[in-house]
């Protein structure tokens, strides 16, 4: 996935260019930004930490709260007919005032269709496998973002259940790396849009150190 967006990139003109991730889009914001050094000048990652250190801090209330990440992870077992079987229950999304009536229905209307689910199961099988193996793979070599990055943890989210998000992301990042609140729960974009514009504003306009 990383290196898709910075196909893409290259193919709209552009060499160089700052990658922003949330939640899921965190990991492959990460993976572009360790991968390809030279392309991401600056990288923000929104509520997410890299997936070892997740998993190296398993204990129960870790396990007890993301539940969702080993159901959705597993091969063996049908999740998506269990899913599929009554979408609604399995999902939480902010409002239609919060995302707009339109974003709304188009995100509720692929979580419905029975043909996108396998998708974002295999996602999440892939960031407890794949993912952990290329970030295991980084450590070794010690290889590091080299770019400036910011953090961005939503106070009314648990990005903080292993401690602090800031001090787990220090031995990866090289470069000049710092964190900020945003006043949301989990989906900042949608709860808190105006406070995290200017959140991404600022670092992005930032001169470089």
């Amino acid at each position: 996935m990383a290196g898709d967006v910075v196909s893409l990139m290259r193919h709209l003109g552009h060499e160089q260019f700052a990658v922003v991730g949330h939640d899921r889009g965190s990991p492959v914001a990460f993976r572009a930004a360790i991968d390809h050094p030279r392309a991401v000048t600056r990288l923000v990652v929104m509520g997410g930490l890299p997936v070892v250190e997740h998993l190296e801090r398993l204990n129960e209330m870790f396990v007890r709260t993301w539940w969702h990440w080993w159901f959705y992870g597993q091969t063996e077992k049908p999740a998506e007919r269990v899913i599929n079987l009554d979408s609604d229950a399995w999902y939480r999304t902010p409002s239609p005032q919060e995302m707009g009536e339109g974003n709304h229905a188009d995100v509720w209307a692929a979580l419905r269709d029975p043909a996108v689910v396998p998708g974002v199961r295999e996602d999440y099988r892939a960031g407890l496998r794949v993912d952990r193996a290329h970030e295991e793979a980084d450590r070794t070599a010690g290889r590091q973002i080299a770019c400036p990055m910011l953090l961005l943890a939503a106070t009314q989210d648990d990005l903080d259940i292993h401690g602090d998000p800031e001090a787990i992301w220090r031995p990866w990042v090289a470069g000049k790396l710092r964190s900020a609140p945003i006043q949301s729960g989990h989906h900042q974009a949608e709860q808190a849009p105006d406070e995290l514009a200017q959140a991404l504003r600022e670092f992005l306009a930032a001169p470089t150190p």
